[in-house]
């Protein structure tokens, strides 16, 4: 294993509060001072999905404990522990010039919790839970004391304000916080370190899984494709469309307008009170965008695993398509098959093969995409890229994924554009 180096790119960045959200995790959360709470793998915890990922270089700082929700930019930190015990002057004994800070779950988004550490110069935003998981509970590790227990971890997701975020965060159990609260409170110092780490191998293989309407996938698209054309045939490339199987809505008119195949396919989960994403446009119209760029990439990209033509399309879509008016307007997307070197024929003829989208009839490429979901866990939050089955956290922007990819080389097979 070795920390993930960083690899700065010469393109503007983007502000982009969208990250992956799948089982696997590549950070590591440790105590090491005192070495008698250090766990053999680490706390278990959860990360943001906004805020940056330390790729360089681990964190490891004091930690300090407010006792607070964190709520209200008008922190006090003078009253955090362990408590600054005044020395022989009668002076408090100053802060740490860097720490990590620990505060409460509580009433307010997370993004103002770790808006309001980043204020106060934390290096980063540990957040104990204030319930206790019931498989905690069950082990007797955790007493919610007539509480309900929560059965799975809270998701740090983001509301779409997280983009001025730049300290990572995460959520620790009720119990493990604890401990380490008690300690500080004691009056003793407690370190903790974060860590991103990879094990790099000879080939990588990456996965982007988007959907085509999502604002914040246009703009990852359009940012990376130069970056996944630099990479060529060095590392695998593949992108995946997220779909829902499966219509949840009762009413068989809004199943038609939110699916396709009969209710099999849909690109949300249907409602006629929640719009898909962005575009005032049915499901039915994602899903046909949906296959029409897996088709794409199959005649295109499948063999390379770079996919030169499926770029272009993509940000050509977006550059003359991306509207209410166009999106699935069919000279709009001829004359965007013309521009990035797509042959209509072969398109249509995979459309078709493939099983279509009309009827009471599986189609094999949005069942083989289904199918992959289930393998890599369900997507919270999208757009999402993993690197060799690990997510990448932080900020998803072009320079943080190439460092990610560039990371996951050994060094005598890294390509010479990383």
């Amino acid at each position: 294993m070795k920390y993930i180096s960083k690899t700065i790119l010469s393109l503007h960045s983007i502000a982009i509060a969208a990250v992956v959200a799948t089982p696997k995790t590549s950070s590591i959360l440790q105590v090491t001072d005192p070495l008698s709470l250090a766990k053999p793998k680490g706390y278990d915890h959860t990360d943001a999905t906004f805020g940056p990922a330390s790729y360089q270089d681990p964190i490891e700082h004091e930690v300090i404990y407010l006792e607070s929700e964190l709520c209200y930019p008008n922190i006090d930190l003078g009253s955090s522990y362990p408590a600054r015990v005044p020395g022989d002057n009668n002076e408090k004994r100053p802060l740490p010039s860097s720490f990590i800070l620990m505060a409460n779950r509580g009433s307010c988004t997370f993004q103002t919790k770790v808006r309001n550490a980043q204020r106060v110069g934390a290096a980063a935003l540990i957040v104990a839970d204030n319930a206790c998981r019931c498989s905690d509970e069950v082990a007797g590790l955790c007493n919610s004391r007539g509480a309900t227990c929560e059965k799975e971890s809270p998701f740090m997701g983001d509301d779409g304000s997280g983009h001025d975020i730049h300290i990572p965060s995460m959520l620790m159990s009720k119990h493990d916080a604890e401990s380490i609260k008690m300690k500080l409170v004691s009056g003793h110092s407690v370190r903790l370190e974060i860590a991103w780490v990879v094990v790099p191998t000879k080939t990588v293989q990456y996965n982007l899984w988007t959907t085509p309407a999502n604002f914040v996938s246009t703009q990852f698209l359009l940012d990376f494709r130069d970056v996944a054309l630099a990479l060529q045939d060095n590392a695998k490339f593949k992108p995946y469309t997220v779909i829902h199987h499966g219509c949840t809505h009762k009413i068989k008119d809004v199943c038609d307008k939110e699916c396709t195949n009969n209710g099999r396919y849909c690109a949300s989960y249907s409602s006629d009170d929640e719009p898909f994403d962005e575009l005032d446009l049915h499901g039915n119209v994602f899903v046909k965008e949906s296959l029409r760029r897996m088709c794409i990439w199959k005649e295109y990209g499948e063999d390379d695993g770079v996919g030169e033509e499926w770029w272009n399309y993509v940000v050509t879509f977006i550059d003359k398509c991306y509207s209410e008016a166009l999106f699935d307007d069919e000279d709009c997307i001829v004359d965007v098959y013309k521009h990035s070197g797509v042959d209509k024929s072969k398109i249509d003829t995979c459309l078709n093969e493939s099983g279509g989208l009309d009827g009471d009839i599986k189609n094999t490429l949005l069942e083989e995409v289904i199918m992959a979901e289930k393998s890599f866990g369900e997507f919270v939050v999208i757009p999402s890229v993993n690197v060799n089955t690990f997510e990448v956290e932080g900020e998803l922007s072009a320079e943080n994924v190439f460092a990610a990819i560039c990371s996951n080389f050994l060094s005598d097979a890294k390509p010479e554009v990383c």
